[in-house]
Formats: C-alpha cells, structure tokens, sequence
C-alpha cells in the first residue's frame, strides 16, 4: 500500500495523519510506503531552471537555495523582513514554474482560473487531463517509478484542505490510466466534511473505489484483509519521509487532539 499526501499544503511539517496510519498498518503486519507529494512537489518546482527577463524573478531565483536554507534557520523568525523576503522570492519562483499553465502555485496554496476545487465536475475534469496541471511532470515521473518499485495493490490519498483537492484528483486521473488494477481510496479531513453533507451523493463513482470518512485506520486494515484491529495501540511512524527537508527550523512533530479524548466523548 502506498498513502500519498498531496500538494498544496504548507510544507513546514510531515502529515500527521499519514504517519498516524502507516504506524497502524505497520503495526499490523501490513507494509505501507509514505510519499510526501507535496513537500517533493514544491521543491521539484523550485529546482526547475526558470529563465526569466524581469528582475525581481531574476534575484529570486538566484536566491532560491539560500531562501530555502533561511525557513530552516531559527534567526529568520526573529527577523520579519528575512522571513517576508524568504517567502515572497519563493512563491515568486513558485507562480513564474507554472507560469504555461492556469494555475497559480504558492507555498500554501494552489488556484486554477479553468478549475475549481468547489465543482465536483471540475474535480472529475481534472482528473481527465492531468497533463495541464503543473506538478504532472513530478508526478508522472514519481508515481511510475513507484509503481514499478513497489507494485502496490491500493494507493490512498490524504485530502485535508481545498488547495490540495486539484492535485489530488489529476493525481488520480493519471493512476486510473496508468495501472487499471489500482485500488484507489481517499480520505482525509475534506473528504470527511464533504461526506458529513446533509443529502451526499457520491459523485467519483468509477474514478475513486473508496471514500473514507473519518478515521481511517479500521476502513484501510479491511482493504488489506484484516478483518480485526490487534489490542494495543500504535506510534505513528514517519519512515520515508524525509524529515530533513521541511521548511522549518527543527523537527516540528504534529499532534492530534481529535482522538483519545480522556472525558470519553
């Protein structure tokens, strides 16, 4: 089993849930392989060569390296003006990679003037035209080379926020097409809420196997055969992700308050 955390989200931390549920199926006996797509994602397009006549482009990307290394230095937040230049020259490199396409690239956020995150046709649109969004040559590359590697039977995707949901489903286009065999199932925060909807009707039938509301331990140990969750509980497990590379000063370790409330509620 693969579980990919998709672009746009900020890219300071690794995804708690993720680790959450690899710790659990690992815990199970069940191999899982992590893949940060977002955080991969953002610095694939940040390395791209971007040539560029205007200046402001110009300084950006040539500093582009030093503005990474200045997010993971603890003096840049103690200095606004750094930590605003940092960001500001980043995101520029960022909007000017996508610069052929619709869309419009941040460190946090992602925008497409042809689709919405909001319609779920656009939604079923993007997925039948990865090739126009601008992380597809990342992960046209990434996904095969895992395919490949790993021969997974089920991928899952960990949609939590409206910027990642665009990614996410070119993302899903591109496996229905390249591996017909897939499993593909998507949880996550947004994916809960959407679900939560007085009167929904799941509109993926045919592109998505499974949608998972809620925790998704339970639903993706059944996927794999396990008909019963072992006594005990689990570490959330961060292997494969590369933990250095967050753009943050120190190892920021996420927590989750929406379980194991000790009122029992």
């Amino acid at each position: 089993m693969i579980l990919i955390y998709p672009p746009v989200a900020k890219a300071s931390e690794p995804p708690a849930g993720m680790a959450k549920l690899s710790g659990s199926l690992k815990h199970h006996g069940v191999a899982c392989r992590l893949l940060d797509a977002n955080l991969e994602g953002l610095l694939y397009l940040l390395g791209r060569p971007q040539p560029s006549s205007d200046t402001w482009t110009n300084r950006a990307v040539r500093h582009r390296s030093a503005h990474l290394a200045s997010l993971k230095d603890r003096r840049t937040y103690l200095n606004p003006d750094r930590y605003k230049r940092s960001v500001l020259d980043l995101n520029r490199v960022l909007e000017k990679a996508a610069d052929k396409y619709t869309a419009t690239v941040g460190l946090t956020n992602y925008q497409d003037k042809e689709f919405s995150p909001l319609s779920s046709r656009d939604l079923i649109r993007a997925s039948e035209r990865p090739d126009l969004n601008p992380f597809y040559p990342y992960f046209r590359s990434r996904l095969l080379g895992l395919l490949q590697e790993n021969q997974p039977s089920i991928i899952g995707f960990s949609l939590n926020y409206l910027s990642q949901a665009l990614c996410t489903f070119a993302m899903i286009g591109f496996l229905r097409e390249a591996c017909t065999g897939l499993r593909l199932v998507l949880g996550g925060g947004l994916i809960t809420s959407w679900m939560k909807r007085p009167g929904w009707q799941n509109p993926f039938r045919g592109l998505v196997d499974h949608l998972i509301s809620g925790p998704g331990e339970a639903p993706l140990l059944t996927l794999a055969g396990m008909n019963e969750m072992q006594n005990g509980g689990s570490m959330p497990d961060y292997a494969g992700l590369p933990v250095q590379d967050y753009l943050s000063p120190g190892f920021v370790l996420p927590y989750s308050g929406s379980s194991g409330c000790h009122f029992r509620r």
